[in-house]
């Protein structure tokens, strides 16, 4: 009797309900209190995010005001830094009349003091002093890119590291162009070895007396010392020769073109160049060192019928991450540029209205343009066809971050 009494009080439900009730009204209530206090707090936690997300957008503005002013002067901010480069002055942003922040910015030499700039920028929001205001600080890497540097720095229609032949009727000419400045028709360094022993002379040799080398000397008589730079030291090439900065930023454009090439590679009737980038990779998409084996560069042709563009002329940039030869009627508005030895032999009325930049990484053997003496080719400086090639719809970048960072003060 006694166990099926205590069985029946065990499974008897009745009255269940009111506990039950009680509990859950209970942690309603902890709920509705706990959701009264972060309704409370949010306002001010969403404030501060947005105040922080200012701050540090504050502070790219002053990244991005490095950037702009390497593009104005067409090179780094010159050291030591003046203001508003030296972190002396807080520069205010506005929106519709209203601070809505500020930075200060604090320029020094970079890893390659020649194009690059290290910047630290600190940005505050809404204000740089009072209560309630928010601060964040930034670091990066600004650095020049070529475009600015290969038609101000370089002096010459034909730049190379090491000798130059010049034949067959071939015309080099820089005096219909003189907004970059006056250049010279050629411009040849010397190589060194290691040791520093000379590899190279840096000649510019004219093989045939119908070959003409014209600079912008003031003057129409064609292959006089004053159209000719020759015999230079390195350093003058490297100065607006591509930096790895460069050619990564150019690699970059060039596969979101669908320009992107490696190891061999010919542009002719079959394989024709779109306008804008056309990127020659080597055969592992790695930058070329003097150790790279040879194996691994670029090899490109450009022949005649090879643009795609109706009117038969690419305009545009072409790099080769490796050695390049054009033979044939050609005809290029804008910047050829090869890592490594050119041979140039054209054929009827092709011509490269721009430049030509041979960087002979590995051989010391000469850039040839028109040993044929049947060919006749032509370069002709200009600056714009260079500084403004049709790529994407605009300009090609001439500066660049990198090694970008968040600070914590």
């Amino acid at each position: 009797m006694m166990i099926r009494r205590l069985v029946s009080i065990l499974s008897d439900e009745r009255g269940v309900a009111l506990p039950l009730a009680l509990m859950a009204m209970v942690v309603l209530a902890a709920l509705v209190v706990a959701f009264a206090v972060l309704s409370s707090t949010e306002p001010t936690i969403a404030n501060n995010q947005l105040r922080v997300a200012q701050a540090r957008a504050a502070a790219e503005s002053g990244i991005e005001r490095v950037g702009w002013q390497t593009a104005t002067l067409g090179a780094a901010i010159p050291l030591p830094a003046a203001a508003p480069y030296n972190g002396s002055v807080f520069v205010p942003i506005s929106v519709s009349g209203i601070q809505v922040g500020g930075y200060r910015v604090t320029v020094t030499a970079g890893p390659d003091p020649a194009v690059d700039r290290n910047v630290n920028a600190q940005g505050w929001a809404p204000t740089e002093t009072g209560a309630g205001k928010a601060q964040q600080r930034v670091t990066a890497v600004v650095t020049r890119l070529g475009l600015n540097r290969i038609t101000g720095d370089a002096n010459c229609a034909l730049c190379v590291r090491g000798d130059i032949q010049v034949g067959g009727n071939a015309s080099i000419d820089s005096r219909a162009d003189t907004s970059c400045g006056n250049k010279k028709g050629t411009m040849s360094t010397m190589v060194l070895d290691p040791f520093g022993g000379v590899v190279s002379p840096g000649l510019t040799t004219v093989t045939s007396g119908a070959a003409d080398v014209y600079g912008a000397d003031g003057n129409g008589t064609q292959n006089e010392a004053s159209d000719m730079l020759q015999a230079q030291d390195p350093s003058v090439f490297d100065a607006f020769a591509f930096k790895n900065a460069d050619i990564n930023e150019l690699r970059k454009l060039a596969k979101a073109n669908g320009t992107y090439y490696q190891g061999s590679v010919t542009f002719n009737a079959s394989n024709k160049m779109p306008n804008g980038i056309i990127f020659v990779d080597t055969t592992t998409g790695q930058n070329i060192t003097p150790s790279t084996p040879t194996s691994e560069f670029a090899s490109a042709r450009i022949q005649g019928n090879h643009a795609a563009d109706p009117s038969g002329i690419f305009s545009g940039w072409v790099f080769v991450n490796g050695a390049l030869e054009i033979s044939g009627d050609v005809k290029i508005n804008g910047l050829v540029y090869a890592m490594n030895d050119i041979q140039y032999t054209g054929t009827g009325t092709g011509q490269i209205n721009g430049m030509l930049v041979s960087a002979n990484v590995r051989d010391t053997v000469a850039t040839t343009i028109d040993t044929n003496t049947g060919g006749n080719a032509a370069i002709n400086f200009n600056c714009d066809f260079v500084r403004n090639p049709p790529v994407g719809g605009g300009n090609l970048p001439n500066w660049s971050v990198s090694s970008y960072r968040e600070v914590s003060d």
